[in-house]
């Protein structure tokens, strides 16, 4: 049976992403934190200063499930939550000192773990698999 799931794309696709997962998992629980820690973290890295609606957007997450995310980064003094003095129902957030450390460390980290999965494939080869998957990506 295993030799006919092996056969479907999507089956592949699944089975690397669950590994992808628990791996990345795994790295950032040793930072306490979680992916979506990690994705609010790298919006803003990327971003720079966000409205905590646009980081949920960014990061595909529900704006009332982010809350909670955003909570703990900021209690942990990686985020700060500041008024929008343009609109003072909306919060600003933006990286702090502390929390651009732990990104840059978290970013070689990352690599680490992508290096590892990708071990088995020539630096070709995933070039090619990284184009496809992001064209894939596109589309859905």
């Amino acid at each position: 049976m295993g030799d006919q799931l092996d056969t479907t794309t999507g089956y592949l696709l699944a089975r690397l992403g669950a590994q992808s997962r628990r791996r990345w998992a795994r790295m950032l629980a040793e930072h306490q934190l979680t992916p979506h820690h990690f994705a609010v973290l790298m919006s803003l890295g990327h971003a720079g200063p966000a409205h905590q609606q646009r980081v949920s957007e960014l990061i595909g997450v529900d704006p009332r499930n982010t809350v909670a995310v955003v909570d703990l980064l900021h209690r942990r003094g990686l985020v700060a939550r500041a008024i929008d003095t343009a609109d003072r129902r909306r919060h600003v957030l933006s990286l702090t000192p502390e929390g651009e450390e732990l990104l840059a460390k978290l970013r070689v980290r990352a690599d680490d773990v992508e290096a590892a999965m990708l071990a088995g494939l020539a630096q070709d080869d995933r070039t090619a698999l990284h184009g496809l998957l992001a064209k894939l990506a596109a589309t859905l």
